[in-house]
């Protein structure tokens, strides 16, 4: 570009800061926001937005803070998007009291929250438990004005099915069907998990029809979930047939649907079925987990003439390094 005396402008040097920092090169980033300063172009808030999010993806507060405080002394003001990346890295670091700070000093310094803002923030307060804190500051957004949107719900959905209100989070589910919100496929996904779990497989199969039938199409880790709760349920031929129908929907298994998978077949003695699907799962690229591995080495005493699964445990054994 210099050499045909095209010089980056603000925007290009934003998105080269901005690439980097998404990239975890966030040291690379600050060099090119020095040439960028030696060449006479002033970073604006774009480009301070993106350098902060790239020390908050890597859970360095400090520096992300003084990203912020250098462009507020540099005279530019911080806009909600500056807030929303310091509150999801300060969550992200289980410092709920900094981002309710932040969320406070939003309103003083003129601004608006947005339901981005709230989000974050909720997802924060639940995970750390602050129930009572999560209700509060929802109805708050209500207050605002804000509409809840399918994000907020599943954040909600979440939260209650971790904590094994299951009734509770079908309850707020059908009220959201009663509405006009869009249901994503991770909102059925988050119930289909919950009822995997809770032994209600029947619920899971009618919530992936209705998925369906609504014209959504599951995910690997919807597929993952439910085939799961068939292993954990014995019934390895339905889990079998769901792992088919998984990749003639094009939806590839994961190493996490493998391991659940090999782990059913293991636990129920099917030990040459699990192999054939290990060897399906190495040529996928995927690698066992522990959990994986310790079944099949407490195979190995009952088949221990068995050279396949000798090789096999070999195989997925960690390598000295």
């Amino acid at each position: 570009m210099v050499e045909r005396n095209v010089y980056p402008d603000v925007l290009t040097f934003s998105i080269v800061v901005d690439a980097l920092c998404k990239e975890g090169m966030v040291r690379e980033a600050e060099d090119v926001l020095e040439v960028m300063i030696k060449r006479g172009e002033v970073p604006n808030t774009v480009t301070y937005n993106a350098l902060m999010d790239g020390y908050c993806l890597r859970g360095q507060m400090k520096e992300a803070r003084n990203v912020f405080n250098s462009m507020v002394n540099g005279g530019l003001e911080p806009n909600i998007i500056s807030y929303n990346i310091l509150i999801n890295g300060y969550c992200k670091k289980k410092r709920i009291d900094e981002a309710m700070h932040l969320l406070r000093e939003i309103h003083r310094k003129g601004l608006n929250h947005t339901v981005v803002t709230y989000n974050t923030i909720l997802h924060g307060l639940l995970e750390n438990g602050k129930f009572a804190a999560a209700e509060e500051l929802f109805n708050e957004m209500l207050a605002e004005g804000l509409s809840p949107n399918v994000v907020t719900y599943n954040i909600l959905l979440d939260s209650m099915c971790k904590n094994r209100r299951i009734g509770e989070a079908f309850s707020l589910f059908r009220s959201m069907q009663n509405s006009e919100l869009y249901i994503d496929v991770e909102c059925y996904t988050i119930l289909i998990n919950a009822a995997c779990k809770d032994g209600k497989l029947e619920i899971a199969k009618e919530l992936l029809n209705e998925l369906l039938s609504n014209g959504l199409q599951p995910n690997a880790h919807t597929y993952t979930a439910i085939i799961n709760g068939f292993c954990q349920e014995g019934s390895l031929d339905e889990a079998k047939e769901l792992l088919t129908r998984m990749e003639d929907d094009d939806c590839f298994p994961t190493d996490v649907t493998y391991n659940v998978i090999v782990r059913g077949f293991l636990k129920k003695n099917q030990t040459s079925e699990a192999m054939a699907l290990l060897e399906k799962m190495r040529g996928s690229g995927f690698s066992a987990d522990n959990s994986t591995i310790e079944m099949l080495v407490d195979v190995l005493p009952t088949r221990e003439q068995d050279p396949t699964l000798l090789n096999m445990i070999q195989k997925f054994a960690p390598k000295d390094t």
